[in-house]
């Protein structure tokens, strides 16, 4: 070989060395870069609670408005984006651009693909580091898994585009060079497959599937993530491009919080077992044998081995002394439960739960907290009140519990629960019924109104009759009987149509006794209670009232 052809081979063997170099470093700054927004957002998360317990109070006004200002205008929405969100996707977005196109040759249409491809690699890592249940975010800032589940979803979709960007680009390049025969190369088509499952997970993330085939979504979001990891490995082989390092290092991530939640899920099935009751209007109430320690409102997810395998579902945890569930029935899981206490009432099935799972906030610490809920959403506004109601060591002055139901039948599902609230002078409760016959008797309860109409609004509500029209069920069927007087005579209001959620906020804010007084506000049920609620917290957030914190969980779906 001649001297210049050994020049241009190390020449070219440099080159080849300086573009791998820059695509591994393309992959470390996309770690450094969400490395800072995490520590920036850990940050956040502890100064706010060290302003909460010492700044409030001794802050000049000045600086206690700006920085509520700040809170409400990220807590905003545009066109039902939320503006702190927005603002995260937007920088998210940004790094992957800036990142996908800077120490690239562009006019190098095969090196763009490559650096797609390891832009993706990046996603990757990233949308299954979002995925953990046993995520290390949740003590750091106070953030469970479930507040991850939009981010993980764009990581997922940004992963997706990338992915697609790094085939489509590679095969238009090739088709210009004629080289589209690389295809069948073994390690070419196996990135190809990836790219297919990729795609296969994006579309059945689409919200009707994914509710209404809860199962088959599952199992096939298990399967897919699988296979891209195997075939991943196998597109890139080699220890010596990072890639297959990447891939172990994510694959062992997801591998080490399954075998954490295996390990629950046996611990936590010796001598464990539950009773089924089912309850009017598609309810069930789940008791286990076990106690699980818990704080008030997590969630956990059930495993029934005599009813799905190799499948548990998340569910709200209603108590957990002793550990108790009420579940809507839906489809799928839930529904074959449902016949199971139908067919056997009083039947003892072998059982486990992983969890319990949650960040939420210590409503002990705030001076009133109001608590609203849709449908079976109740079982985390009543773990919270309950919890409140029964704790020594409070601050919580008075509890303001709304309930929106669209049938009175589901107030069966709760009948104990709002005897207890019901009885205790710190809170008072509000149900809404949305379906009846009467409801334009009392569209005037729920109109908007001044200020003074707004305190007193909670004086003015329709008292219910000494029995309500409860249907009474065969307890033969495996269906709870319950005394419609006890019903009755623990729910002493009952407004008629849905809640003006604005209304009961502003009501809480204006009784309170100090301006400086902490309130906060938890919600849980379908998306639209919660968009309402949210909205309805940052109005009155924008006044010279109370410090308003809101936290809302959304309904645990089978």
């Amino acid at each position: 070989m001649s001297d210049l052809e050994s020049a241009k081979a190390a020449a070219k063997a440099a080159a080849k060395a300086l573009r791998l170099s820059n695509n591994e470093w393309s992959n470390k700054y996309f770690a450094i870069s969400i490395g800072a927004i995490m520590v920036m957002f850990t940050i956040y998360h502890w100064s706010s609670v060290i302003h909460f317990y010492y700044g409030r109070r001794k802050s000049h006004p000045t600086l206690t408005r700006k920085y509520r200002q700040a809170r409400c205008f990220l807590a905003s929405s545009t066109m039902g984006l939320r503006t702190d969100r927005s603002l995260l996707y937007i920088i998210y977005w940004a790094i992957n651009l800036i990142l996908a196109l800077t120490n690239v040759e562009i006019t190098e249409t095969a090196m763009v693909a490559k650096r797609f491809g390891w832009i993706s690699v990046a996603n990757l890592v990233l949308l299954v580091f979002l995925a953990l249940k046993n995520t290390p975010l949740a003590p750091l800032t106070a953030t469970s898994y479930e507040k991850l589940r939009p981010l993980h979803k764009v990581a997922g979709y940004t992963c997706m585009f990338t992915s697609v960007m790094h085939g489509t680009v590679y095969l238009s390049a090739w088709s210009v060079s004629g080289d589209l025969a690389e295809m069948q190369d073994s390690q070419n088509f196996s990135g190809a497959i990836a790219g297919f499952a990729m795609v296969i997970i994006g579309f059945s993330t689409i919200t009707y599937f994914m509710r209404g085939y809860y199962e088959l979504f599952y199992m096939l979001h298990i399967s897919m993530f699988i296979l891209i990891m195997i075939t991943v490995g196998m597109h890139r082989p080699k220890f010596t491009t990072s890639t297959v390092i990447i891939v172990i290092f994510t694959a062992s991530l997801w591998t080490l919080d399954r075998i954490i939640r295996g390990a629950k899920i046996v611990w936590n099935f010796f001598g464990n077992s539950l009773t089924i009751t089912a309850l009017p209007n598609d309810a069930l109430r789940v008791k286990l044998s076990r106690r699980m320690h818990s704080t008030p409102g997590s969630h956990a997810f059930l495993w029934v081995p005599a009813i799905r395998w190799i499948e548990s579902h998340p569910f709200t945890l209603l108590s957990s002394n002793p550990s108790e569930f009420v579940i809507r029935v839906y489809d799928g899981f839930t529904r074959d439960l449902y016949k199971a206490a139908v067919e056997s009432p009083g039947r003892s099935l072998r059982c486990s739960v992983d969890g319990a799972y949650g960040q939420v906030p210590n409503f002990k610490v705030f001076d009133k907290v109001v608590l609203v809920a849709g449908g079976s959403g109740a079982s985390f506004t009543f773990a919270i009140a309950l919890d409140l109601i029964g704790a020594s060591n409070k601050e919580v002055k008075s509890i303001d519990f709304i309930w929106v139901v669209r049938h009175r039948e589901t107030l069966e599902w709760y009948a104990q629960e709002l005897k207890q609230l019901q009885s205790h002078p710190e809170v008072k409760v509000l149900i809404h019924v949305t379906r009846h016959a009467d409801l334009s008797a009392t569209s005037s309860s729920t109109s908007p109104g001044s200020s003074s109409e707004k305190v007193s609004e909670r004086n003015d509500i329709i008292q219910t009759e000494n029995s309500l029209a409860f249907s009474t069920n065969d307890p033969e069927k495996g269906v709870e009987e319950l005394s419609t007087n006890n019903i009755a005579s623990s729910v002493n209001n009952i407004v008629l149509g849905r809640p003006h959620i604005s209304n009961l906020i502003s009501a809480a804010a204006a009784g309170s006794d100090k301006s400086d007084d902490r309130i906060i506000v938890g919600a849980c049920g379908p998306s639209e209670l919660l968009s309402t609620t949210r909205k309805a917290v940052n109005n009155e957030s924008h006044n010279d009232g109370p410090s308003i914190t809101l936290y809302t969980e959304r309904k645990k779906l089978d």
